[in-house]
This record gives structure tokens, sequence and C-alpha cells, in this order.
């Protein structure tokens, strides 16, 4: 983590809006499938997370270390927590604190479905990286709560938080979705820096992108901007669309259906990369009123670990 390039200071709830945007990823994962069971939308993420945080503690020590190899092998051990195995004649990595932690989670009947891509890219001998893809071709939303992840590191020149995001989208996806993933990060870090005000910026990372993942990216940014001068509370309301009592009042049973579809087909993907934005925004506040959720322990444990690293 050597780049070089503008560094940024923390932010004064540096440490808060960490926290709220690991939160976030669960929260927004769950919200969408309606469902408090684990999902493998916010495993992996958080196994990412902690891919970041073994580079932080070599680089702690004084030992270099290979940031998008210690998030592949970070990753395989959450493929290995959600499929139950490693992929064929890959590396099985040593377990960390994570996956101690993991193991006391309970799980009903199976750990709910994510983007299928993410499984299917790390389904592979080889970590994929730029020129040798193990998602030749794919863009799927799945990248996008790794972005949050990628810009959760502080204090370092953007150009790292572009290099961390490429690097994790490429694990399973290609370079079209590797773009939308860099933009997704700078989005996220913004936030970080500048909450409110940095909407005005988010649009300028839009353009030119292309494919599912950014129509879903440039859906999540109209949505939150709209909003961005509401509390926390009722930005969060307003993105699931329940922030509206008078339209509930009109309502008829003739919406009804449309209203089911509408939340049937929410993308699990999507939502948690929304909800981190959210967080990143206006900090703890945003998820304030989320339900206990199984993976709270492990996701203190990590922040607790990322910021005895960073301040």
């Amino acid at each position: 983590m050597n780049e070089t390039g503008e560094t940024a200071l923390l932010p004064e709830n540096y440490s808060d809006k960490v926290f709220a945007i690991l939160l976030g990823l669960a929260d927004g994962a769950t919200h969408a499938r309606d469902d408090i069971d684990l999902g493998a939308t916010e495993i992996l993420p958080l196994y990412l997370a902690d891919g970041l945080l073994e580079a932080l503690e070599w680089a702690n020590d004084g030992v270099a270390s290979d940031e998008a190899a210690c998030m592949w092998l970070a990753a395989l051990r959450g493929y290995n927590k959600i499929t139950g195995s490693f992929p064929d004649r890959a590396p099985e990595p040593l377990g960390r604190w994570i996956d101690k932690e993991f193991a006391h989670v309970e799980i009903f009947e199976k750990i709910q479905d994510g983007d299928p891509q993410n499984l299917t890219g790390l389904d592979s001998a080889d970590m994929g990286q730029p020129g040798r893809p193990t998602g030749p071709g794919t863009d799927t939303t799945g990248v996008l709560p790794r972005a949050a992840v990628a810009a959760l590191l502080g204090r370092v020149p953007m150009g790292t938080t572009e290099t961390l995001a490429r690097a994790a989208a490429f694990l399973t996806h290609d370079a079209q979705a590797a773009k939308t993933t860099i933009a997704a990060a700078k989005i996220i870090r913004l936030a970080m820096e500048r909450s409110e005000e940095a909407a005005g910026l988010w649009a300028e990372l839009l353009a030119d992108l292309e494919g599912p993942s950014a129509d879903a990216l440039r859906e999540v940014v109209a949505k939150i901007s709209e909003n961005i001068s509401l509390s926390s509370e009722d930005a969060y309301n307003a993105y699931f669309g329940e922030n509206a009592p008078e339209q509930a009042e009109e309502s008829d049973i003739e919406a009804a259906p449309a209203a089911i579809e509408e939340e049937s087909a929410r993308d699990p993907e999507v939502d948690a990369y929304a909800v981190a934005l959210l967080a990143a925004v206006y900090g703890s506040e945003a998820v304030g009123e989320r339900p206990a959720s199984a993976l709270d322990d492990i996701i203190s444990e990590l922040h607790d670990r990322w910021m005895a690293l960073l301040v």
C-alpha cells in the first residue's frame, strides 16, 4: 500500500462510518431478502475485509504483502464457508479469527443465495486478475458490496482505493464490472470523507460506465442523491420506498400485487451496497433502527481490529 498520490485525513467520525458500512452491508442484504437468515451476499464482503485486514497486519509488522492475493485467499475461505468446501485445486489457506467466529453463527436450513457469479468466479485454481479473469466477459451486481470494502481504507491516495477495487472485482468478474467497482468504491469513499456534500461529485464518476452493475449503481446513486437532504432515517426509508405514509393511506387492493412483485424482485447485492452508501454519508445513524444480526459480533470484532491498525 505504497502507491503515491494525494492522501486524505481521516474524518473525525471515520471509526463510526467504518462500523456503519459493515453493518449496512448486512442490513441491506437482509432487508432485500426480508429474511434475517445469513446470506452469501454479506459473507463474502466480510471475508474480503478480513483479507485487507491481514494485509494491514503484515504491513504493520514491516512485511510487504500483496493485497489482491490476501483478498483472494480470504475470498476462498468465504467460498468454503458458503459452500462447505474449497474450489478444486485452489489453495486452502489457514483459518483466521473470522473463521472461528463464523463457526459459532447459527445457520437455519441453508445460507441464503447471493449473486451466483461470485461463487462461479472463485471456483478456480487460479486467482482472477486483469488479463486472466476467472469470469471472462461477466458483469453482474455481485461486485457492488465489495466496492464498499475497498473504500474502507483511510489515509491512502484515491489511486490505492482504485487499485483495491479493481483487484477485488477481477477475483470473479471482468473489466466492465471492474470499472463499475472502481466508481462504486470512490463514491463510498467520498461519502465517508464529505458526507452529504459528496453527492455533487458522484455523477462524474458514473460517466461512460456500461453494463448491469453500472445500471444498478446509477439507480442507487440517483435514489440516494434525490433524498440526500433528508434525515438519515428518512433517507433510508426513502430508498426502500417506505417513507410515504400518504401513499400507504391511498393504496388499494389493485396496488398490492405490484408492491409485492417489486419487493420480491429486490437484489440483495444492490441493497447491501445502497445501505453501505447511506452509512458512508450519515454514519451509524443510517442503520440505527436496524434489527440485531447474527453477524453483529463478527462485525464488531472486525471493526475493532481494523481501527487498531489505522489510528
